[in-house]
């Protein structure tokens, strides 16, 4: 218990803080860099300068040459993690936020049954059960709900955005599992995980940004305001610290958990919108969201077999 508010606590803090103020910065930085693979090489290239930083001036210790095998697993979840990120965005775009939260909260079901596959652990008891289905039919209620708002506007691209859910879903399952076995099989410092995993993903990025992916040119030039700018600097920060918390916690909780540590996240930042941002503040839907914090607060981790 003592390691768990000694260590695992702060760290999940840090995450939900992080993850949370990245949600609504990233909305306000992409006026200043609207290319979005641009944005997202600039974090991530900042959480490679902020973290190597103390090492290079001898404040701090990491292993700046890895093994070839550490170097070839970081590889691959640099792939898996850009899947991860470059689908979601797609998903939204094809079929809105709130399908994607219906498909976000069915995931720690499928990852129980992974945990249980490859992990090596045993499928959850029945409370817990029960607790992952109260996260789906509850974040289902909400998405429910919010569609029906009169002032809600459904997004058509349906078939386009069945693909990319598709490819979200496989991709997520690997982010969750895979990387969970990596940081296991391959032990380093919380700092070596998160430099291998941003720095070995700058390559893939540097690619998308000059095969016409995006919608808005690297090189355009935005007359953003000032704002915009230093929201950008600030996801420079948050990302680091999201990516450090992130590979950090995967060593301390099991996959499943670790998903509905981020469905929680989401659901956090869900409930300060419908609260503070909202015109209307609806309580079927404050319900739901509550129903989904509340039903991941019964599940338990499950053990190593």
């Amino acid at each position: 218990m003592s390691t768990f508010f000694r260590k695992t606590l702060p760290l999940f803090f840090l995450y939900f803080v992080s993850s949370s103020s990245l949600l609504v910065l990233n909305k306000v930085a992409i006026k200043a860099i609207p290319n979005a693979s641009l944005l997202l090489f600039t974090q991530l290239g900042s959480t490679v300068v902020i973290v190597a930083a103390p090492a290079l001036v001898g404040k701090a210790r990491i292993n700046f040459k890895p093994e070839g095998r550490v170097a070839r697993a970081y590889s691959t979840v640099a792939v898996v993690f850009l899947a991860t990120i470059y689908s979601n965005f797609q998903v939204i775009h094809s079929i809105g936020v709130n399908p994607f939260i219906v498909l976000r909260c069915s995931t720690p079901l499928m990852v129980s049954v992974l945990d249980w596959a490859f992990m090596d652990r045993t499928l959850p008891d029945w409370k817990s059960a029960l607790a992952l289905s109260g996260i789906l039919s509850s974040g289902l209620m909400y998405a429910r709900l919010k569609v029906a708002d009169p002032g809600f506007g459904v997004k058509g691209n349906v078939n386009n955005g069945l693909w990319w859910s598709a490819i979200w879903l496989v991709s997520f399952l690997l982010d969750m599992v895979y990387i969970k076995y990596v940081v296991e099989a391959y032990p380093c410092s919380g700092a070596e995980r998160t430099l291998y995993q941003n720095f070995l993903a700058l390559p893939i990025l540097a690619v998308l940004l000059n095969v016409g992916v995006e919608k808005h040119s690297a090189f355009e030039a935005v007359n953003a305001p000032q704002s915009a700018w230093l929201a950008v600097l600030m996801t420079c920060f948050a990302g680091t610290a999201l990516s450090f918390t992130g590979m950090s916690l995967r060593t301390e909780l099991s996959a499943t958990l670790f998903t509905v540590l981020g469905i929680v996240c989401k659901m956090m930042s869900s409930l300060l919108n419908e609260i503070f941002v909202e015109p209307e503040r609806d309580l079927a839907r404050l319900s739901c969201i509550a129903a989904v914090i509340i039903s991941s607060s019964f599940y338990k981790q499950a053990p190593l077999r």
